[in-house]
């Protein structure tokens, strides 16, 4: 349950226009969101986040996959720390090869809820959206909001946190959408849980395991094949993916496949979500002809549209497929990403996975959180600058987080050093930040005084 200061701050509904000024606004509360503004508001910065949805998680609980994907290099060490070991602790403490890492998507959102609730400094304003952002010379220099809060809100820096770089369209700003090439998008995905199942009957009944879930997969295909040689199913998809909720009692499919989404494109995102809805149903009858599934309960169809793909924001350094599969490593560095290419084929057909090759983890640098055109604006969510192929693997919620931790860190800089430009900021400065805030950082470290003693609130700091 939302504490008393969230419930003020996130629920109460303005009657009246308002301006507000902020060192700090951030739009877009899903996990680089708010894993800036938390980085930030621990700086001592007075923060505004900004959320259109009623409550804020963004996809990771509204259209939640239940996997954590990879976070560890070749040789299983952690190259995300920081505010993603705060959300996921257990990934971290409770490490197997054997068992799936995943969570729980409502246990994430009252995470989110209680971290954001911890800061003084951090306002949440939901069921708000941006719509315009003011532009004089080169930076933002107000956006009006409309929704529970009405008016006009000012900062001295802003972060694009949302996944399809909306802040940035808003302002004017030269992007990017779909495979290059054709403009294609990644499909998109309608998630559900299943429980109620019979493990006795199963092959392998310990469902936390990857073997297990490699297994009930296997058992699963034949009848979903079936289906669709009848014509009874319009997904594309040739397999069946499913992962474990944590405990193994019950099952969450990422298994649908939707065509043509384009974020930008609202009409696409109803039909989409109406399709992935059918293909959910489907394959959810399809599945309960296995013996083990035949009293198994749909517990619920995912409320959001899973849309892996959106606005690519042009910034000062691009990151590209061959980027990741060489391993780059940069000067600038502020993050870091293991996960594998994962392109959902815009045309329906197989997804490509190929892995980070050994030691396993690329750098992300600092420029690309920096649109071009721009003075007081950071990207800090999977918007930021990068191609279609390589946006395939940082788009996952580690790597998000890492780059939200580093745009806010980086926007708390800005705004206390009194700096002009976000290409100002200096990244080794933004490391010795970030790594006393446990984040994992490679490359030179500036020691500087530290902006505020809230630093020390939340995570260990490790000097």
């Amino acid at each position: 349950m939302m504490s008393n200061k969230l419930e003020e701050l996130a629920l109460t509904r303005g009657t009246d226009q308002e301006e507000h000024s902020y060192d700090i606004i951030v739009a877009g509360a899903g996990v680089g969101g708010i894993s800036a503004a938390l980085a930030a508001a621990r700086l001592g910065q007075k923060v505004l986040l900004l959320e259109q949805a009623e409550e804020p998680g963004g996809t990771g609980v509204f259209s939640s996959v239940s996997l954590i994907c990879t976070f560890r290099d070749s040789l299983g060490r952690p190259i995300t720390g920081g505010i993603h070991r705060e959300l996921f602790p257990a990934a971290y403490t409770h490490f197997s090869e054997q068992l799936v890492p995943t969570y729980d998507e409502q246990e994430l959102k009252a995470t989110y809820m209680r971290l954001l609730a911890d800061e003084p400094t951090l306002v949440l304003w939901t069921g708000c959206s941006v719509s315009q952002a003011d532009v004089r010379e080169g930076r933002i220099i107000g956006l009006h909001v409309e929704g529970r809060h009405t008016g006009t809100v000012t900062a001295k820096v802003y972060l694009d946190a949302t996944a399809d770089g909306n802040l940035s369209a808003l302002a004017g700003l030269e992007y990017r959408l779909g495979r290059e090439g054709d403009g294609k998008l990644q499909s998109a995905t309608v998630t559900f849980k299943v429980s109620g199942i019979d493990r006795t009957l199963l092959k392998e009944q310990d469902l936390r395991t990857w073997s297990a879930i490699h297994s009930v997969r296997r058992e699963l295909l034949p009848y979903y094949l079936a289906m669709k040689e009848a014509g009874g199913t319009s997904n594309p998809r040739q397999g069946i993916v499913c992962f474990p909720y944590p405990g193994g009692e019950a099952l969450l499919f990422n298994s649908t496949s939707v065509l043509d989404v384009d974020p930008t494109k609202p009409e696409t995102l109803a039909r989409g979500m109406e399709e992935g809805s059918r293909q959910a149903q489907e394959l959810f009858a399809a599945i309960r002809q296995h013996p083990a599934f035949r009293q198994a309960s749909l517990d619920f169809i995912a409320p959001k549209l899973g849309v892996r793909e959106g606005r690519r924001i042009a910034g000062e350094y691009e990151v590209t497929a061959e980027d990741c599969l060489q391993t780059r490593r940069f000067d600038d560095m502020v993050a870091a990403c293991a996960y594998c290419l994962d392109i959902h084929n815009p045309d329906g057909g197989p997804t490509r996975l190929e892995s980070i090759p050994k030691p396993g983890y690329y750098h992300i640098p600092y420029r690309s959180l920096i649109p071009r055109g721009c003075t007081n604006l950071l990207l800090s969510s999977r918007c930021i600058s990068g191609t279609h192929e390589a946006h395939s693997s940082y788009r996952i919620m580690a790597s998000v987080s890492a780059i939200g931790e580093a745009a806010g860190t980086a926007a708390a800089l800005f705004a206390c050093q009194g700096l002009d430009d976000v290409r100002e900021v200096k990244p080794a400065q933004l490391r010795f930040i970030l790594q006393l805030r446990g984040q994992f950082v490679e490359g030179d470290v500036e020691r500087i005084p530290l902006p505020s003693p809230n630093l020390q609130n939340g995570a260990p700091i490790n000097l």
